[in-house]
């Protein structure tokens, strides 16, 4: 019994103890609102909109520095602060914050009681109670008007030194939790690099500077990485953060100190260059960024060929908003992606216009699925033992009904922007094995072959290889009478997945083509990882056998090393008929070309396969 009774008073005991330490951090609370420099206010939670919320407290320092006494500010709103000169940008800010229930940080023109102007730096955030309801807003403001042309943007509340030792406590632990706080409000958390909260408020500022002609103005550079989603999709998104670290640190040593380096969002990053009179600097940064952008990043097991797209748009008198300029750096930025990738376009006016028709290609290439305009050409791929004509390559075109005949060379980048790649890829597979199998039941020949090119999105869909085992199926072609085509992007983002569908795919006892080769990232030891059936030679080592021997050499290794690992080669892009002999007395097996013959429409591609073969006499090997 005695025990029961020690055991209540010690918990009655305790209880009053936590009541106490409660009341006493209430207490010191109090007291730091009493006693701070800068001034507090409390409104009700509601209405978010016009007028808002009106004040229930403020503190001492409040009616100091604005003049209005305590019963004057009361049941009032804050907007009595406001005035001509508040900006209305600001003020929309403001009420979007509100509206979201979001905590805000913004520098605001205020006016005193007698009308005087002064600038404050304004913190407010919304009050929960124990069930998660807003039921105030807290704003602190910090008068700036003598330090507001400085850079500092991060707002700290200076809380008045005290002598109090558990004070002191308290001081020191909000001071850790506010720059927590700050640095969490301002900073990627991924790559440590500024986010775009802060580097939208720094351009606003420095736009604001580059108006002053008397002032350096200032320069955008936006940056997007290409074909980033290829990497998470096929290597996951642990991969894909870990690019990104490496870009972020990639992109710190490309910049100066007094530059502002930010990620915006995803795999978007951009750079404000201050106090440059041309785009020399910011040019050279672009460059630099680029160059450092071609090395390759080691990621685990894989290898990765990372590059990206710059746009650069400096400021002028017409910006009268960040995203006014951010908007047209992106222009820039999509124009360097359709000239190539991997380089950086300057913003003109002209892009503007090029940006409409670039979406007009968008809403037509959409349609153009659904309206039956495109078409396929067929080149033939000739045995340049025999001259006969040994297969073809499926070439998609674009019969536009006012544009004409659209290359694939404008329109399939467009598609894969828009996530219409494998739906045209699927198309052309049909197309292309219908059309085949009219010719082995029209001419009787059944070795006649397609090749049919196909995208790495496609490699990655899981459902690839069943539709090619579907199409074969419903057309009755042998495995053999395709062969599917890919380029060396694959190598750009090494993948498991791609390495599975090419392995099926030749499991199925369809051939499998790289295309392009030696333009790109080929290796030797990729092609031991992607085991291929057939080589095809670029037409720019072709075009330059004839004038370089170096060239003439590889070409020769090329051909060479195809017998040794029983890989068939092609050389494509042949338009003389010294070519065609070099490469017949090298031992290459097949060549296609203008030499040869065009790509094709089907009724044309007709009247080659009834002539059986075509007259090589003169460049067949000795």
């Amino acid at each position: 019994m005695l025990d029961v009774d020690r055991t209540r008073s010690r918990s009655s005991s305790e209880a009053d103890i936590r009541q106490k330490v409660q009341s006493e951090r209430l207490r010191l609370l109090e007291s730091v609102a009493v006693h701070a420099r800068d001034s507090i206010l409390i409104t009700e939670a509601e209405p978010t909109d016009l007028p808002g919320p009106r004040i229930l407290y403020c503190n001492a320092a409040f009616t100091r520095t604005t003049g209005y006494s305590e019963a004057e500010v009361i049941g009032k709103t804050p907007r009595i602060l406001q005035g001509p000169k508040t900006d209305p940008a600001s003020r929309a800010k403001l009420r979007e914050a509100f509206a979201r229930w979001k905590p805000i940080e913004i520098e605001l023109m205020n006016y005193h009681k007698d009308g005087s102007e002064f600038w404050v730096e304004l913190s407010i955030v919304p009050v929960a109670d124990e069930n998660g309801w807003y039921t105030h807003w807290v704003s602190v403001q910090r008068d700036i008007t003598e330090r507001k042309q400085a850079d500092e943007l991060a707002t700290r509340v200076r809380i008045a030194e005290v002598k109090n030792e558990t004070l002191a406590i308290e001081i020191q632990e909000r001071k850790r939790v506010e720059a927590e706080l700050l640095y969490t409000a301002f900073h990627d958390s991924l790559t440590g690099l500024r986010n775009r909260a802060f580097f939208m408020e720094r351009l606003t500022v420095a736009i604001g500077h580059s108006r002053d002609l008397s002032t350096p103005g200032c320069a955008v550079i936006f940056l997007d990485l290409d074909r980033f989603k290829a990497v998470n999709d096929s290597l996951g998104h642990i991969a894909g953060d870990a690019l990104l670290k490496e870009v972020g640190s990639r992109l710190k040593r490309c910049t100066r100190s007094q530059d502002t380096l930010a990620r915006i969002g995803g795999d978007e990053f951009a750079v404000l260059v201050e106090s440059t009179v041309d785009l020399a600097t910011s040019v050279d940064i672009a460059e630099s960024i680029i160059a450092a952008m071609r090395a390759p990043i080691r990621i685990g097991q894989q290898t990765i060929f990372p590059s990206c797209s710059i746009g650069v748009v400096r400021a002028s008198d017409q910006y009268q908003s960040p995203e006014d300029l951010i908007g047209d750096a992106d222009i820039a930025m999509y124009q360097a992606k359709r000239a190539g990738r991997g380089d950086y376009a300057i913003f003109s006016e002209s892009m503007r216009a090029e940006a409409v028709a670039a979406l007009a290609l968008q809403t037509d290439v959409r349609l153009a699925l659904k309206r039956g305009e495109f078409l396929l050409y067929y080149q033939p791929i000739f045995d340049l033992a025999s001259g006969r004509v040994d297969g073809f390559e499926a070439l998609i075109r674009w019969q536009h009904p006012q544009r004409g005949l659209v290359s694939p060379a404008e329109f399939i980048p467009v598609a894969e922007e828009i996530g219409l790649i494998r739906r045209i890829d699927r198309w052309v597979l049909r197309e292309a094995c219908a059309q085949l199998r009219m010719w082995h039941d029209r001419f009787g020949d059944q070795t006649l072959h397609m090749s049919v090119n196909t995208s790495v999105s496609e490699l990655r869909d899981d459902t690839f290889v069943d539709e090619i085992k579907s199409v074969l199926e419903e057309f009755a072609l042998e495995p053999r009478n395709l062969q599917i085509e890919i380029t060396e992007g694959i190598f750009l983002v090494p993948s498991a997945s791609v390495t599975t569908a090419l392995a099926n795919i030749r499991a199925l006892g369809v051939r499998v083509a790289l295309d392009d080769f030696g333009t790109g990232y080929s290796s030797l030891s990729y092609i031991n990882r992607y085991p291929v059936d057939t080589i095809k030679i670029d037409r720019a080592f072709v075009s330059d056998m004839r004038s370089e021997k170096r060239t003439l050499a590889i070409i020769d290794l090329v051909v060479k090393l195809g017998a040794a690992l029983n890989v068939s080669i092609v050389a494509e892009g042949i338009e003389h008929a010294e070519e065609a002999t070099l490469l017949a007395d090298m031992g290459c097996s097949h060549a296609q070309g203008y030499y040869f013959g065009r790509p094709l429409s089907s009724k044309d591609t007709e009247s080659l396969i009834d002539s059986k073969h075509l007259d090589c006499s003169e460049i067949k090997a000795a």
